[in-house]
């Protein structure tokens, strides 16, 4: 009897143990299935946010416009539909700017691309019968009856998907619109009217270079300049295409046009050699060292620099000679071409208060490698 109860003890001790380790073994099996999936998933997630998730926006592109059909022509083209340029300026991105109607409310702007030699943008800032609806002066109304204001285009530039998302400061300020033949506008709306300011019509290399929208990049875009900068000739001819807009809007306006004042303008000349000699003096630390960066004629400096003269102590402005009340000076960095002025709500608003819907002044204007310094004075010359 007790040997029986022995080997039946025995029986349920062997039975309690194989569970026992039965349940451990397959335990550990669930664990170790559950580790990996969860490692699984961690590379996984790990590289998903490593990767730029590009979004497929369903933007409906205009039927092209007069004015962008231009985009991507040959230069010989331009030539035949509007003969020689007034004059050309060389510009800082690889595009031969050919200027038409000077002294003009109807300027307008045609760049060439200086390897290609085709249209790779065309500023508009008056009328032009190249236009179409699509014109310079539409109200904002008017502007959304004729496109669709979309925050997200998506397109592909030399092999790789890029993505623009504008903020509603975009498109409330410079609304893109797209066009069936790849080419794209920058509608500049006037701050408090909204009415379309000024139209820039770009392909996308030059939309890319202007650096006016957020963009999603999943690669590093390739250097933004290249080449040779003549500033020989931009130091002349950016003023006076600076001079050119103003005076076009001027006219729309039936004010008189400016002409440059001689004694400002050397007096812009030697600001702008007193901040490139010593910029600290009246910059900011940070600041004095974008100057210099810009100076030095590093294109990918993006932070921008505006100094106006309440910017400046009454012994500063003495230092640098325009401690006269009826003195306003700007100094603006980065600076390759006159469109920056549109670029910005703030600084369009203070160009258009200040040079153009301004009763007549005295003008200066000094320009060389991205820094321009603005000098003006009520008066006649």
């Amino acid at each position: 009897m007790k040997k029986k109860f022995y080997w039946k003890s025995l029986l349920n001790f062997l039975w309690v143990l194989i569970f026992i380790l039965g349940f451990f073994y397959f335990s550990t099996a669930l664990r170790d299935q559950h580790l990996t999936n969860s490692a699984r998933f961690t590379k996984s997630k790990q590289q998903n946010d490593n990767n730029i998730k590009l979004t497929t926006p369903k933007v409906k592109a205009l039927k092209t416009s007069k004015t962008a059909s231009y985009i991507g022509k040959s230069s010989t083209e331009v030539l035949l539909d509007f003969g020689q340029p007034s004059a050309t300026v060389g510009g800082a991105s690889n595009i031969d700017w050919w200027l038409y109607n000077l002294n003009s409310q109807n300027y307008l702007k045609f760049g060439i691309d200086q390897y290609t030699k085709k249209v790779a943008a065309i500023f508009v800032i008056g009328s032009s019968p190249i236009q179409g609806k699509l014109k310079v002066g539409l109200t904002f109304k008017k502007l959304l009856r004729l496109t669709t204001l979309y925050a997200n285009f998506k397109f592909n530039y030399r092999e790789q998907a890029f993505q623009y998302e504008l903020s509603e400061t975009d498109l409330n300020q410079h609304p893109l619109i797209s066009f069936k033949n790849g080419s794209y506008a920058v509608a500049y709306l006037k701050p408090k009217t909204k009415e379309v300011y000024a139209f820039e019509y770009l392909n996308t290399d030059t939309l890319l270079k202007k650096n006016l929208y957020h963009l999603v990049a999943p690669v590093p875009l390739p250097a933004q300049y290249q080449g040779e900068v003549d500033w020989s000739q931009l130091q002349q001819m950016v003023p006076e295409d600076l001079l050119q807009l103003i005076n076009a809007k001027r006219l729309q306006q039936n004010r008189t046009i400016i002409s440059f004042d001689q004694n400002l303008t050397e007096t812009a000349s030697t600001v702008a050699n007193k901040l490139a000699h010593n910029p600290q003096k009246w910059l900011k630390a940070k600041q004095a060292r974008h100057l210099k960066n810009i100076l030095s004629d590093n294109f990918n400096q993006r932070t921008g620099i505006f100094l106006r003269q309440s910017n400046l102590t009454k012994k500063q402005r003495k230092s640098l000679g325009v401690s006269q009340n009826d003195i306003r000076l700007w100094v603006i960095a980065p600076i390759y071409s006159s469109s920056k002025f549109f670029d910005q709500d703030n600084l369009l608003q203070n160009w258009i208060n200040t040079f153009v819907e301004s009763s007549h002044y005295r003008l200066g204007i000094s320009y060389g490698h991205g820094v321009m310094v603005i000098i003006s004075s009520k008066g006649e010359n």
